[in-house]
């Protein structure tokens, strides 16, 4: 394959992945939350409260097998995961991956510290990722 045809393909690829349908609904503690874009920026909203993520739009819930927004349960607390996936700056065909677990307590969202990876992957997550990033 020419290299013309390569980045041809790459691009193609890569605004297939930017068009692909977000998940930004799920519902936490019998209430609906969304993800929405506020100032370049991910928020998650429940209700009243809102939680901005740190995290540049787009975002979306990390999906279950079946396609739809996952929501984990640990110690019987409800957990989303949010990630955000960019093209690398300087290596082609590479991401960037921010991943961000939010869980529901008594007080109301609480966000876990972001996880960096290098990864393009926006597919099933493990369990880890959901709950290791919080202080239990």
């Amino acid at each position: 394959m020419t290299r013309a045809a390569l980045a041809g393909a790459l691009l193609l690829a890569l605004s297939a992945c930017a068009d692909a349908e977000l998940l930004t609904a799920a519902t936490l503690g019998g209430q609906p939350v969304t993800l929405a874009e506020r100032a370049g920026q991910c928020v998650l909203s429940r209700g009243e409260q809102s939680l901005a993520l740190d995290m540049q739009w787009p975002c979306s819930l990390s999906p279950d097998r079946a396609g739809q927004a996952r929501v984990e349960q640990f110690n019987g607390v409800p957990i989303v995961l949010v990630t955000h996936v960019q093209p690398h700056p300087t290596l082609q065909g590479e991401c960037l991956k921010t991943s961000r677990a939010v869980r529901l307590t008594q007080t109301g969202l609480e966000a876990s510290t972001a996880a960096p990876s290098a990864s393009c992957d926006t597919g099933f997550e493990d369990q880890k990722l959901f709950t290791g990033m919080f202080q239990w």
